[in-house]
């Protein structure tokens, strides 16, 4: 197992949302044109109704590589990013952190980040603002049971084959520094 855990990961910010709320409910804007270097190209939401699930960790090379910025709306996440980025000073580090309504938290991942979560609570949702396509043949899964050494808060009570059968750390650097070489 490697120990590559650290703090923070270069270049990812997580910023405060300002959350209104009332009687009715609440209210959150999001920004994604100011803090996405890249045009927004699409929003994707996860709905995770089973506490424990991990979804991740999930990258795309380029052409397809994506800044994406995530939010939990509804529920919690323990939210696991790995830096892929072969000229990056935190390269082949991860960092984890919370992601919950009640924080309401946003985390900005560069591209070259790989990302992945699991539900802390049950009926958890999670919002993506994402800069590029969904391209199957430039999408990788990390195993997120794999040498990276990750911790995971809870036992995984739902997990796809294809995150289960993840590549390794060094494969998946390997294919995103391949990418970068065109």
């Amino acid at each position: 197992m490697l120990s590559n855990r650290v703090n923070n990961i270069d270049g990812v910010k997580i910023t405060q949302l300002k959350l209104v709320s009332d009687a009715r409910g609440s209210f959150t804007k999001f920004y994604p044109n100011i803090e996405l270097t890249n045009k927004l190209d699409s929003i994707a939401i996860s709905l995770n109704s089973k506490l424990g699930t991990i979804r991740g960790l999930h990258f795309q090379v380029e052409p397809f590589a994506e800044e994406k910025l995530v939010t939990c709306l509804q529920g919690s996440i323990f939210d696991v990013i790995v830096d892929l980025r072969p000229n990056s000073i935190t390269f082949g580090k991860w960092t984890s952190f919370e992601l919950s309504k009640e924080n309401s938290q946003q985390a900005f991942l560069p591209k070259g980040i790989a990302h992945g979560f699991q539900t802390l609570a049950p009926n958890s949702v999670v919002h993506y603002c994402l800069s590029a396509s969904y391209s199957p043949e430039s999408s990788y899964a990390i195993n997120p049971f794999g040498n990276l050494g990750i911790n995971w808060p809870l036992e995984a009570h739902s997990i796809s084959e294809r995150d289960r059968q993840g590549i390794e750390f060094s494969i998946a650097a390997q294919k995103y520094l391949e990418s970068l070489q065109g």
